[in-house]
Parts: structure tokens; C-alpha cells; sequence
């Protein structure tokens, strides 16, 4: 006989029911993947792996993939184009060989980590399931609080080329949950679309927790049977949060780049893949800082993150890490931070400085032995080349025309 349940104390609410613990490790022949989603710490346990293959195989586990995050394979399943064009998804051949590479692997566990996976919707996720058999698939969702989430994400758009002030930003997201932040960030979601084709008993999620950058690889490690120590979370500058004055920097210049109607692909180049990530190698100074949500947004963000934990624990899947972290509700800041009175001169000069950088300026004037050329006027650089090529041809034309002797008639030529 079950032992009877204790009554609840009048006006004490119930507590509700612990998470499910994970027996770790998983069992051999396991295929796992990370699924994110974004700004949940994907990027450190993507650089951990791929820095630590070879001490990964050693010990029977398989980083599958020929990057950290094998983005276009992904991407090309979940149907997501780039973000940084308009053209369609990558072509599936980059998803059929990531599969094959997948069924190759002999080692008794093979993992393979990447945030595009938590855009798959049923149909997609069905696919995905049957392509990496469901026998052997498990998924981890990484989770961190909206608090965090958030900033981080305005700053990603930024870097993509939004023009869209953060607070403004926030009001959206929190006004419309239908926005594709929320396909993401609803945790809660995320984790029942992958329950509902994989089953709870194939579904992990771990807790990142901020004040221990060790815990979510310690949690990998468990999940895949390797020595503690394994996988470390080095320390990256480039993956660094932008602070608000970089982030308006960037802001600032996408609304310029913008204003001249100039290709995405350009502004990838030249901003989210060179001048961003090259400002993001400085230290910025203690009294640089942070973005950080607003305090009028706390109370909005609290009953959604309630929700979001609600929902994860009525699913039944077993939580790496303390899901308090994520339950917490913080109080809002007295005032809000001051607004930006300036850019200091030393964001915009990185900027300036990693703009010239993605250029090829600052190696071409490195290795140059000649005397040094002045810029195009910026009236030339608005000019197409055919047009500038065939001005400058009409022009030599007619000045050497009245010079080439003419055949005199009869003679042919």
C-alpha cells in the first residue's frame, strides 16, 4: 500500500512535484543532439567539443560535423535561410551528408550540437527523427531565463542589421507572442514539439546557470560518459555580449547602410561576420555598460517565465541543473539606466577600425612597398564599374581617334 499523502496546510499552496532525474550516462549507441536554442550558451558547448575531438574519441564519443555547428545542414532540414541573404535554405545534400556521416560513426555515442535545429516545427522534426532513427536519438534543450535571453538576442539582430531601438524591441516581442523569437524562447514549447514525436524518455533539458560556466559541461559529460574535465568552457572575447554603447554603434551604422539600400550580403561581410566580431576583442571598461532589460518589463517577463517553467515541468522531462534558476523572479531595478548620453571614442574607432579590417585595407597597406594611394572620392565609389569602365573608354576613344591615320579610299584596309 502507497503511503498517504500529507494534507496541505490551509492557504499553503502545494509544491509542486520535483523533475524527473537523468541516469547518466546515456546508453551506448546513443545519437545526441543539442538543439539549443539560440543564446543559451550553444556557442561555448559548440567550441568545447570541437576543441576537445580527439580527446572525445578516445573515449568512444564521435563529434560529428565538419565545423563546431554544422549551421547550413541544419538549417537546410529546419528550412531556415540564412539570415544574412534572402536566398532559400541550403540545399538538403548539406543535411544528407551530415546523416551519413552520423550512420558511418562506429563509436558506442555520437553528439553533434546546433541552435538551427530548435526552428524544426513537427513536420520537420518527424524528419529529422526518421532520418537519425528514434531509437537512438536524444535531444538536450539548454535553457537560461528570459532575462538573459533577451538582451542578448536584440544584440544578435543588431549584428544582423536591425535598426530597431532595444526598448522598442522589447515591447514587440513582449506585445506579439506569434513573433519567431518566441518559436525559440518559449522553452516550454520547444521541448513539448520535440516530446510529442520523440517521447519524454528521449528528451533531456539542462539548466545553464551564469554563475558556474563549468555546469553545462559537466552536464555534456554526464550525458555522453566522459571524464570530468573533458570539455572546459574557455574563455572567448568574441563571443562576448555587446555592451549598449557598442550595440548603438552597430545600430547606428546599419541605419546608414541601410538608408543606401546596400545587399545584405554586403552588411554580413563587412559588419555581423568582420567589424562586430573584431570589436568584441577589446575589454571594455567598468563603467561600459551592459544591455540589460528595462525596468517596466520585469513584471511581463516574470508571468511568461512562470509560464515557460510551468509548462516544463508538467512535461515530465528530466532537468539537469536547478530549474530555480530559471522560476527566480528577480526585483526590478529601482530606475532604469541612464540613456546613452554618447558613443565613446573608443567603440567608434574599433568600429572604424574592424570596418577597414573586413576590407582588406589594413593588409593590403601592410604588405604594400609603394607609395601610399589616396582613396576613391566617395562621388567615384557611387558610380557601377561598367559605367565608370565605359566613361573612361569613350573618353581615351575620343582623344586618340584624331590620330589614327584613315585608309585612303580605294586602297581597302
Amino acid at each position: 500500500m502507497s503511503p498517504r499523502r500529507k494534507a496541505t496546510p490551509p492557504g499553503v499552496a502545494p509544491q509542486a512535484a520535483a523533475p524527473p532525474t537523468r541516469q547518466l550516462p546515456l546508453p551506448e549507441g546513443v545519437r545526441l543532439i543539442h538543439v539549443g536554442p539560440h543564446k543559451t550558451g550553444t556557442t561555448a558547448v559548440q567550441n568545447a567539443l570541437w576543441d576537445a575531438r580527439s580527446r572525445l574519441l578516445e573515449q568512444g564519443v564521435r563529434h560529428v560535423g565538419r565545423s563546431r555547428n554544422p549551421s547550413n545542414a541544419v538549417r537546410a532540414v529546419a528550412e531556415q535561410p540564412s539570415p544574412y541573404s534572402v536566398d532559400k535554405p541550403p540545399s538538403m545534400s548539406n543535411w544528407h551528408a551530415l546523416v551519413r556521416d552520423i550512420q558511418r560513426a562506429h563509436e558506442p555515442r555520437v553528439v553533434v550540437s546546433s541552435e538551427f535545429f530548435a526552428w524544426a516545427q513537427p513536420a520537420q522534426i518527424r524528419r529529422i527523427v526518421e532520418d537519425l532513427d528514434a531509437e537512438r536519438l536524444h535531444v538536450v534543450v539548454t535553457l537560461r531565463p528570459l532575462l538573459r535571453v533577451m538582451p542578448s538576442m536584440w544584440q544578435q539582430n543588431v549584428q544582423q542589421g536591425s535598426v530597431t531601438p532595444f526598448e522598442d524591441w522589447v515591447r514587440q516581442m513582449l506585445a506579439d507572442p506569434s513573433r519567431p523569437f518566441w518559436t525559440l524562447e518559449r522553452h516550454d514549447q520547444l521541448i513539448d514539439r520535440w516530446v510529442a514525436v520523440l517521447g519524454v524518455e528521449r528528451v533531456t533539458a539542462v539548466v545553464v546557470d551564469d554563475k558556474d560556466h563549468g555546469a553545462v559541461m559537466r552536464a555534456f559529460e554526464g550525458l555522453l560518459g566522459l571524464r570530468s574535465g573533458t570539455l572546459v568552457a574557455a574563455r572567448d572575447l568574441a563571443n562576448r555580449s555587446l555592451t549598449m554603447a557598442e550595440a548603438e554603434a552597430v545600430r547606428g551604422f546599419n541605419v546608414a547602410f541601410n538608408g543606401q539600400k546596400l545587399p545584405r550580403d554586403l552588411h554580413a561581410r563587412t559588419m555581423r561576420f568582420g567589424a562586430a566580431q573584431l570589436m568584441k576583442r577589446r575589454e571594455p571598461p567598468p563603467n561600459e555598460r551592459p544591455v540589460t532589460m528595462p525596468a517596466w518589463s520585469y513584471p511581463d517577463v516574470a508571468r511568461i517565465q512562470g509560464e515557460i517553467v510551468a509548462g516544463i515541468r508538467a512535461s515530465g522531462v528530466p532537468i539537469i541543473g536547478d530549474l530555480a534558476i530559471l522560476a527566480a523572479a528577480p526585483a526590478a531595478p529601482g530606475r532604469d539606466a541612464k540613456p546613452l548620453a554618447g558613443i565613446p571614442p573608443e567603440v567608434v574607432g574599433s568600429l572604424g577600425i574592424g570596418l577597414l579590417s573586413t576590407t582588406g585595407a589594413i593588409r593590403q597597406a601592410a604588405v604594400s612597398k609603394g607609395p601610399f594611394k589616396f582613396a576613391e572620392p566617395a562621388e567615384v565609389t557611387r558610380v557601377p564599374t561598367y559605367q565608370l569602365f565605359g566613361a573612361l573608354a569613350g573618353r581615351a576613344w575620343r582623344a586618340t581617334a584624331g590620330r589614327i591615320p584613315r585608309p585612303r579610299r580605294g586602297t581597302g584596309g
